[in-house]
């Protein structure tokens, strides 16, 4: 029988999976400040076009507004991220950094005077880089992880369109549109 100590803690110290381990645990420390402090945690948002929201860049996506915020977050980050990982951990470090940052900077230079958290523009990207990655390569394992995404994910392109419930609809889109350039990079140029 398996240590679950030792299991846990291969699970954050060997590649792959410690580089999702580690940003879902980051996941779930923001969300427990943005309880906690819930101005604090707005501070750690993308506010566009302001000197301070500049940060949020970085500690945006790991904040969430609240326990169900993280919960509609964190498996999808989980599973999308996996099928994203199974191309080794280098090149999914490399594609959520890149989708973040990008995601992020957009986001910031166009979005809603608001608090932007969470991890839902990175998500978004996550969905859009592993249907772009089907497209462009053709191959029937990236063509069956779209199809596969697209089944049990694809309803969450109903959250590019605009709404008025304070869901940043243009960090979905923002995202989705970072991750699609994000495979369009490495694989269409």
């Amino acid at each position: 029988m398996d240590d679950p100590a030792g299991t846990l803690a291969r699970l954050f110290t060997e590649a792959p999976y410690a580089a999702l381990a580690w940003p879902a645990v980051a996941m779930v420390v923001g969300t427990l400040l943005g309880v906690l402090s819930p101005g604090a945690a707005s501070q750690l948002g993308i506010v566009p076009r302001t000197a301070a929201g500049l940060l949020g860049i970085v500690t945006g996506p790991f904040i969430h507004a609240g326990f169900a915020h993280l919960f509609a977050n964190l498996p999808a980050f989980v599973v999308l991220g996996t099928l994203i990982l199974r191309r080794g951990d280098t090149r999914f470090v490399g594609v959520a950094l890149t989708i973040a940052a990008l995601q992020g900077f957009l986001l910031w230079c166009l979005g809603r005077r608001a608090a932007h958290v969470g991890m839902s523009g990175v998500i978004f990207g996550f969905l859009g880089y592993l249907l772009a990655v089907a497209y462009l390569t053709k191959t029937s394992t990236d063509l069956l992880v779209a199809f596969g995404t697209l089944v049990f994910y694809g309803g969450m392109l109903a959250g590019v369109a605009p709404a008025r419930n304070g869901t940043s609809w243009e960090g979905h889109l923002l995202g989705l549109g970072a991750g699609v350039a994000t495979a369009w990079f490495q694989y269409g140029g």
